[in-house]
């Protein structure tokens, strides 16, 4: 299989912990050929996709994870997974790049399928889903936020297109409201305001599914000192087991993840309630593999294998 990562550059990969990096070198290790090139790589002439890419060696080496064999411009037709592991914030780019990929024809498996990541807000699509998830807020006006807050002892403010933990924070009833005059730029942009979940103390769980079906989990616990759990926050991940919530969620979400081409995906839970489902380039397979003593990255691949034959 020929295999074309459409991600963030080669540069910035951090191989110890990157799931991008994981999956190609497995996709490399069976075999298969791996190019890798940027969104703004991509062009379209008339009705055909195209991009400069770089043929790669994916090498199990930390230090030296990618050697550039050439570099040309192909049609993407030409390839059999076009793998859409750009890192968010889902803006104005990444949506025209989802429409361009749309042009695909349908034997280049393109994962996640574009609709499904246009349809999918990571920090929404778990509102389709209301009995699992904690008592949401979705407004850019103050006052709603505010009268949200007098319900809740707490709650938990975050951006609409937010990731990695970035423009979190807390709100009580009676803080001052230009924390959210602020979170909302004067009213300009929505915010999720979310009820204090308590569990997040004990940390968070990031359930990644492959095809709707849970392969495991890992536990994020926060750094010291600090609230959020988020690994790019300074948290760390732990082993963890699924329970009867968290299967629950899985089993909830398999017929929506299967319509919407949504392969491979990162559900975030705390205490048994569904907070986000990431989409655009779930992490944490590196660590859930090596938790869990299985070759989770050659198991995805072998998926696709089987599809192809």
């Amino acid at each position: 299989m020929r295999h074309a990562f459409i991600m963030d550059p080669l540069e910035t990969v951090k191989p110890h912990k990157d799931t991008t990096y994981f999956l190609m070198l497995a996709a490399a290790e069976r075999g298969h050929e791996v190019c890798a090139c940027q969104q703004s790589d991509l062009f379209l002439q008339h009705d055909q996709l195209y991009a400069k890419v770089q043929w790669l060696q994916v090498n199990d080496d930390k230090n030296t994870p990618f050697e550039v064999l050439k570099t040309e411009t192909i049609a993407l037709a030409t390839t059999d997974a076009a793998w859409l592991r750009t890192d968010p914030p889902f803006n104005r780019r990444y949506f025209y790049t989802t429409l361009l990929l749309d042009f695909l024809p349908p034997k280049v498996k393109v994962l996640n399928r574009p609709e499904g990541v246009r349809n999918w807000n990571e920090k929404l699509a778990a509102l389709y889903y209301p009995q699992h998830t904690p008592q949401t807020c979705i407004a850019n006006q103050v006052s709603e936020l505010e009268a949200f807050s007098k319900q809740h002892d707490r709650i938990t403010i975050k951006p609409i297109d937010g990731f990695g933990g970035k423009g979190i924070f807390f709100f009580s009833d009676g803080d001052d409201l230009k924390l959210l005059e602020q979170a909302t730029y004067a009213g300009s942009h929505w915010v999720i305001a979310q009820e204090f979940l308590p569990a997040a103390a004990e940390g968070d769980k990031r359930i990644l599914l492959v095809e709707g079906e849970p392969i495991g989990g890992i536990l994020r616990v926060h750094a010291k000192g600090e609230e959020l759990n988020n690994l790019d926050m300074g948290g760390k991940a732990i082993p963890c087991e699924l329970d009867e919530d968290d299967l629950a969620i899985c089993a909830a979400l398999k017929p929506g993840l299967i319509e919407q081409g949504v392969f491979f995906v990162g559900i975030d839970v705390i205490g048994g309630k569904l907070i986000e489902v990431n989409v655009t380039s779930p992490t944490g397979l590196q660590e859930l593999s090596a938790f869990s003593g299985i070759a989770h990255h050659h198991r995805i691949i072998e998926k696709l294998e089987e599809s192809q034959a």
